[in-house]
């Protein structure tokens, strides 16, 4: 493997396909030797902060952790900090909870604010654990469907509303960033949809572990950071497992912006909910005060990916559509009329490449599939090149 150099003192572009094979995570360990664009792991190596602290921490000391307790690290504090100097929002720390992962936030919002019959709104194509969830609570999918607008991905709210007059719905799960369109909701957009929910007497779930992800030209704004009486009617959930790939540690954590929620959570055994991740604590504490450098260099790696995966497509594969993603590593392919018979992720898988197939995330997903450009730039274009087969 090539080693980092001053150009990229990470080692971003210093991959290559033997090596990864070698990885034991499910992302190159469960293709059976197909290359990998599909589950959202990133394939650059770990921030060397994580590293130092993670080998400093499983040989020294890996017992009882001296926190405030046993069920509550000290991330929540940090956690507050970084999103007001971020993103200008400062959540209150006594709403803060600590969770497994955001799919476990997101449901224990829907499990303690709805019941079995109510409507949960999802914008279209949706993540596909949001699908599920909706489904195994026996919740009712209110679908806000994805269109192509000038060439970029749009939501038509006016039809929500409407909608929402005649089929109610108690919940609306925001992915913002939204997955896997890459579409970022800009302030005018996150307005409207807070009028609505006041309007229809909704709360918002907003899954935000993307936020650190946005593209230049871009703004991530917190929903609940729209002001006191958003705040009130929202649950946001989010992670830094996105932004430095940390999704196997198991941390995140979520703001009861919702007096509802919080009298339930607070309602709780203080064990109920699991105690944080040792691992992921120091881990995630790591990333937050020393591998900024690194994540910044991930951004820079991932915005000039996006854009050479629309010359990449335009070479190979000239009749994909491909919108250019706002935010992410993850890009929403129509391969409608690229000739492939069935599941276009079946028909690249055979030629030698996973990809996400688009039915997973909904009806609107039959004839795409998901594709994961967070890897060098050498082994982007030989993905495309097998794609294209």
């Amino acid at each position: 493997m090539p080693a980092p150099s001053d150009d990229d003192p990470f080692g971003l572009d210093a991959l290559s396909v033997d090596a990864l094979r070698a990885r034991p995570g499910v992302k190159w360990s469960g293709v059976d030797g197909r290359l990998a664009a599909w589950v959202a792991d990133m394939d650059f190596p770990i921030a060397p902060a994580i590293t130092e602290r993670l080998v400093e921490l499983v040989t020294t000391d890996v017992g009882y952790a001296n926190w405030p307790a046993v069920w509550r690290s000290t991330l929540p504090e940090r956690f507050a900090a970084r999103s007001a100097e971020r993103f200008g929002w400062a959540p209150e720390v006594d709403r803060l909870f600590e969770m497994a992962d955001v799919m476990q936030g997101v449901q224990v919002a829907v499990h303690h604010l709805s019941r079995p019959g109510d409507g949960v709104v999802l914008h279209m194509p949706a993540y596909h654990p949001f699908l599920a969830t909706v489904a195994e609570m026996d919740r009712r999918l209110v679908e806000v469907p994805a269109q192509l607008v000038d060439g970029a991905w749009a939501f038509d709210h006016d039809a929500l509303d409407e909608r929402l007059r005649r089929e109610p719905a108690r919940v609306l799960v925001l992915c913002h960033p939204h997955n896997p369109t890459g579409h970022v909701f800009a302030r005018p957009e996150l307005e409207q949809l807070a009028e609505i929910a006041d309007r229809h007497d909704l709360v918002v779930v907003s899954d935000e572990i993307h936020a650190e992800l946005v593209h230049p030209g871009h703004e991530h704004v917190p929903f609940a950071g729209l002001g006191a009486g958003v705040a009130a009617r929202t649950v946001t959930v989010t992670s830094a497992s996105k932004a430095f790939n940390l999704a196997g540690l198991r941390w995140a954590i979520l703001h009861a912006g919702s007096d509802e929620l919080l009298a339930a959570l607070r309602a709780l055994p203080e064990h109920y909910l699991g105690a944080p991740n040792l691992l992921a604590v120091a881990a995630t504490e790591a990333a937050w005060r020393h591998g900024d450098d690194w994540q910044r260099a991930v951004a820079r790696r991932l915005d000039a990916n996006r854009r050479l995966l629309a010359d990449l497509l335009a070479e190979h594969l000239p009749r994909a559509g491909y919108v250019v993603p706002d935010a992410t590593y993850l890009a929403w392919l129509d391969l409608r009329e690229c000739g492939f018979e069935g599941d276009p992720a079946a028909v690249a898988r055979s030629q030698g490449i996973e990809l996400s197939p688009g039915p997973r995330f909904g009806p609107q997903g039959e004839g795409f599939a998901r594709f994961n450009f967070a890897t060098s730039a050498p082994i982007l274009d030989l993905l495309v090149r097998t794609m294209a087969g």
